[in-house]
């Protein structure tokens, strides 16, 4: 399968995933054209099903994430994870509360470490923003406040923090993804939506890091909403919330499916 394909086929799948079904249409349509295909010729034989294995190609697709240094800009250095490894065993999902773009990514960055914070950021393309001199894997920050998961609490010490550049819960700015209902870890709300390039940056960066890095666990990636509940605080913080497309035990799901796969 050719690389295009091998594209068009991943953007579908992880479309019918996120429940993004016109999308998903739109991805599978372009594949039909792509090998020559007319679309009233598909069947739904032919269409990539959900619970299909995934084509081979697929499966060579998680690769190194794009990370960009800010310089000039140095967290503060706190030594390494207490962990067995000394590297981060779980990653919190946050939003940063701003705009999305490289630069405000590049600001996120800098605040961060003026404050005394710290953790990558991703900005609207997926590219991860971090300080220089900054080891993802080894070097903690503050960033999960008053937190617990599992055995663990104050997770700033075990689990590395990703934020994601949007606006979060309400926002004025969309495109938007409204509940208004408790739903596992969403509160009720007008959230802002993270971009498909995010979804899949985070999504890739995390499987990519498991293969890194065998301390880190797929039930420990969280949202910042979960830890704080989990520490006695529900409602303190909302992201993810319903930024993400799905709930974070989907995502969890989803990742466990995903690198059962990737091992096939």
């Amino acid at each position: 399968m050719d690389k295009a394909l091998a594209e068009l086929l991943w953007t579908a799948r992880w479309a019918i995933k996120a429940e993004k079904l016109d999308t998903a249409y739109d991805e599978i349509t372009k594949a039909l054209i792509h090998i020559g295909a007319e679309k009233a010729a598909a069947t739904d034989d032919e269409l990539d099903r959900p619970d299909d294995p995934m084509p081979e190609d697929f499966l060579k697709g998680i690769v190194e994430p794009e990370f960009v240094v800010v310089k000039g800009v140095r967290f503060k250095d706190r030594g390494a994870y207490k962990t067995p490894s000394g590297r981060f065993e779980g990653l919190v999902v946050h939003y940063t509360v701003s705009g999305r773009t490289a630069a405000s990514a590049r600001a996120v960055v800098a605040y961060l470490a003026k404050q005394g914070y710290g953790c990558m950021v991703m900005d609207e393309d997926g590219k991860i923003y971090i300080p220089e001199g900054f080891d993802i894997f080894r070097n903690w920050n503050n960033h999960a406040g008053v937190s617990a998961w599992g055995n663990r609490t104050n997770l700033n010490l075990y689990y590395a923090g990703m934020e994601i550049c949007c606006w979060g819960r309400g926002s004025k700015e969309g495109p938007f993804r409204e509940v208004t209902t408790l739903t596992g870890n969403i509160w009720p709300g007008k959230y802002q939506q993270y971009t498909e390039a995010q979804e899949k940056s985070l999504i890739n960066f995390i499987l990519w890091a498991r293969t890194k890095n065998p301390e880190f666990k797929l039930e420990n990636v969280v949202g910042h909403d979960e830890v704080r509940a989990k520490a006695g605080k529900p409602g303190a913080e909302h992201d993810p919330g319903a930024s993400l497309s799905m709930t974070m035990h989907d995502l969890r799901n989803l990742l466990v499916e995903r690198e059962k796969q990737l091992k096939a």
